[in-house]
């Protein structure tokens, strides 16, 4: 039987915030750094993780205003703000050009950090997302944080709201999903573990539009793996289509029994993927 590897729990500072990591190992392989989604956290990639950490240096970092890392204090949590802090963050583990992986939110990011910094990156995986998104995953995603209640009686409360709009996911792997993106509040109840201003400027209207990052992914210099559910509402395939086209090094791959969560719905597929691109 395989031994479980367990992450160090880690952190560094960018600018006043602290941003927390995981740290998989293993010492003098190539770095890997990956970028949960929107509700994700760095335990998002756990299995995936695990499976590609003795062969790299994987590094699974929570974005701003999630998981363990702090929140920004201006409220700020635009594609500016989230590269920043990953430049921030490769200049203090002193990063060579390292493997970039990205889901949804991650992915965009990702994409606009590689176009900026392109010789910084040795090879780029997005997860789900596109430099524009399908109109219907957006609405769906923006309805699900909305109508979300902002706490539950208890962690099978959390389960049952979860349970909702997943179709593919397992229960281990939605228990731990939903594990990191709570905490248990003084009360007793269970609530959400991340910034409700991200929640707030969704239920309000006012959250910034997504910037079209078309413009940029021609820069992007690195051998690119596009990964895409076949019944995603997120990424079309027209849109996925279009950056094989306009990424200089670019590949797609469509994963079946895989909507918008592609490493949570068929985890297998997704690794064999990634495995084959690397």
């Amino acid at each position: 039987m395989a031994t479980q590897v367990i992450p160090q729990d880690k952190s560094v500072v960018v600018d006043g915030l602290e941003l927390h990591y995981l740290d998989w190992g293993t010492e003098g392989k190539t770095r890997m750094v990956l970028l949960h989604g929107l509700r994700g956290h760095a335990h998002s990639w756990d299995d995936f993780a695990e499976s590609v950490c003795q062969d790299h240096h994987v590094l699974a970092v929570d974005q701003r205003g999630r998981g363990d890392s702090g929140w920004a204090k201006d409220g700020q949590y635009t594609t500016e703000a989230y590269v920043a802090d990953l430049v921030g963050f490769c200049k203090e583990l002193s990063l060579e050009p390292f493997i970039l992986v990205g889901h949804s939110m991650g992915g965009r990011n990702a994409m606009a950090y590689a176009a900026q910094y392109p010789d910084q990156v040795r090879k780029l995986v997005l997860v789900d997302v596109g430099p524009t998104s399908d109109p219907r995953g957006v609405k769906r995603i923006g309805d699900e944080i909305k109508a979300a209640p902002e706490e539950f009686d208890s962690f099978e409360a959390v389960m049952e709201h979860a349970a909702r709009g997943n179709k593919y996911a397992s229960d281990r792997v939605m228990r731990r999903r939903m594990q990191y993106s709570t905490q248990e509040l003084p009360s007793g109840r269970y609530g959400w573990r991340y910034d409700l201003v991200i929640r707030e400027e969704r239920r309000q209207g006012t959250v910034a539009p997504q910037s079209d990052l078309w413009p940029e992914v021609v820069k992007i210099k690195a051998p690119t793996l596009i990964v895409r559910g076949v019944e995603s509402d997120l990424l079309t395939r027209d849109t996925a289509d279009r950056m094989v086209r306009e990424i200089p090094d670019a590949a797609l791959v469509e994963i079946p029994m895989a909507q918008h969560m592609v490493f949570e719905d068929n985890p297998d597929e997704f690794l064999k993927a990634v495995q084959q691109f690397l």
